[in-house]
C-alpha cells in the first residue's frame, strides 16, 4: 500500500472492528442505511475504510436507545452532533436506572412478603421489652422525605459533618419515624443527634439543611426490642415487633424510634449492625 492510500478492509474485518455481525452491515447497506465505501464489481465483496467507524457507532449508539431504523436514518440525515447523541443517551440511561430501580424495589417486596410468611409459620419469641424513654436534649432535622434515597442522603451529609469532628459531644445517632400507618413514600422521619454538651448550637450541613437543637420529649410506654443485623432485615423485625404489641393487648403510636448503636459508620459487616427499635405504645 503507498503512503496516503486509504486501507480498505473487507466486510469481515470491518466487522470485528466495530463489533457489528457481517450479516447486519449487509442488511444496513441493502437498506442504504449504512453503505460501504466501495463494492469490487467483478466479486461483489463490499470494502469499508477506518474513517466509517464514527458512523457505524453512531448508528448503533441510536439503536441501543430503542429508535427504529427508519427513525435512526433520520436522524443521521439530520447530522447530529456528538454532545447530543451523548444528552440522548444520558436520558435514557436515566430511565433505565429508574425502570431497574424500580423492579429492585419489587423484588425487596415479594422477599419481604415470602418471609413475613415464613415467619408467620414458626413465629418466634422476640425478646421485648417495655419501658418508659426519659426526655433529652438533640441537634434534629426533621422532614418530610419523598423517597428513602433522600433520608439516605442527608444521612450522608450528617456523617460528613461528624467526620470533621464537629460533633464530638453527639452520642448515639437516632431517627424517629411519624406515622400512623404505613407509607412507601413520603415519610415524615427526624434525624436526632443526642447531645450531652450544656451548649449545643445550630449546625449546617453541606445541603443546605440545617440541625437545630431541641428538647425530645419522652415516652411514658415503648415497645423495644434490639435487633442485630443489616437494615433489609430492619422492617422485617419493625413488623414483628408491631405484631408481638398487638398480640398483647397494647395500642400502636405514632412514633418509631430507632437507636443506631452500630451500623456502617462504625466499619462493621452488616450482619454485626445493632439497632434498638422502641414503639410508642399505650393501653388498649
Amino acid at each position: 500500500m503507498l503512503a496516503g492510500e486509504i486501507m480498505s478492509l473487507k466486510v469481515g474485518e470491518f466487522s470485528r472492528l466495530c463489533q457489528v455481525p457481517a450479516k447486519t452491515l449487509r442488511y444496513y447497506d441493502e437498506i442504504d442505511l449504512f453503505k460501504p465505501s466501495g463494492i469490487d464489481r467483478f466479486t461483489g465483496y463490499r470494502y469499508y475504510t477506518l474513517d466509517q467507524l464514527p458512523q457505524i457507532h453512531r448508528i448503533m449508539a441510536l439503536k441501543e436507545l430503542g429508535l427504529s431504523l427508519e427513525q435512526i436514518a433520520q436522524l443521521i440525515a439530520a447530522n447530529l452532533s456528538t454532545e447530543q447523541i451523548h444528552a440522548m443517551f444520558l436520558h435514557q440511561q436515566q430511565e433505565v436506572q429508574q425502570r431497574v430501580d424500580e423492579e429492585l424495589g419489587r423484588l425487596a417486596l415479594v422477599r419481604f412478603h415470602l418471609r413475613q410468611l415464613e415467619i408467620e409459620a414458626r413465629m418466634p419469641e422476640l425478646q421485648i421489652v417495655v419501658k418508659k424513654i426519659e426526655p433529652f436534649s438533640a441537634l434534629t432535622l426533621r422532614k418530610v422525605f419523598p423517597a428513602q434515597t433522600d433520608i439516605d442522603q442527608i444521612g450522608h451529609e450528617i456523617q460528613k459533618v461528624v467526620a470533621t469532628g464537629t460533633l464530638r459531644s453527639i452520642t448515639t445517632p437516632m431517627g424517629i419515624l411519624y406515622s400512623d400507618e404505613f407509607k412507601r413514600e413520603d415519610q415524615d422521619y427526624e434525624f436526632i443527634l443526642p447531645e450531652d454538651s450544656a451548649h449545643i448550637h445550630e449546625v449546617a450541613l453541606g445541603n443546605g439543611d440545617t440541625l437545630r437543637p431541641r428538647e425530645v420529649h419522652g415516652i411514658e410506654m415503648a415497645a423495644t426490642y434490639l435487633h442485630q443485623g443489616d437494615y433489609d432485615t430492619l422492617n422485617e423485625a419493625t413488623v414483628s415487633l408491631q405484631r408481638w404489641t398487638v398480640a398483647n393487648g397494647y395500642m400502636l403510636g405514632c412514633e418509631m424510634r430507632m437507636i443506631y448503636f452500630r451500623g456502617p459508620m462504625h466499619r462493621v459487616p452488616p450482619t454485626e449492625y445493632l439497632t434498638e427499635l422502641q414503639h410508642q405504645i399505650g393501653k388498649a
